[in-house]
């Protein structure tokens, strides 16, 4: 009988430990607001600009405005950014998706395209 109240007693410490270590949606970053940085083509050659984006998060996901400049083609619009923990996936109808993380008040990544794009982005207050 002692065994078994140790055993349950074992299970329910372990059972509350898994439960506490389990992402939430408390831990999730909120990337709402207003994000301002630079981005670059990994082939530096090709060129550079900045890019504003501006978010409103539902959950995982944020929807909002970007504007890239410095680009041969026009490239802003709308865009989609769903969030998975750290990880940011953005997609916007010009054609690129953007694999990103959030880290505090800054976000880095890669852009794909024809020619993948560096970008940090910084929270503006």
């Amino acid at each position: 009988m002692r065994f078994t109240k140790l055993l349950l007693v074992g299970l329910m410490m372990l059972g509350g430990a898994i439960c506490t270590s389990a992402p939430s949606a408390q831990t999730r970053p909120d990337v709402s607001g207003k994000w301002q940085g630079t981005w670059a083509y990994q082939n530096t050659t090709l060129g550079s600009g900045q890019v504003t984006m501006t978010l409103t998060q539902k959950g995982s996901k944020a929807t909002g405005d970007l504007v890239v400049t410095g680009t041969p083609v026009e490239r802003s619009g709308a865009v989609t950014v769903m969030l998975s923990g750290s990880d940011v996936y953005m997609v916007y109808p010009t054609g690129f998706t953007g694999y990103l993380k959030v880290s505090g008040d800054e976000m880095k990544g890669q852009i794909d395209g024809m020619n993948p794009a560096n970008v940090v982005l910084k929270r503006q207050k």
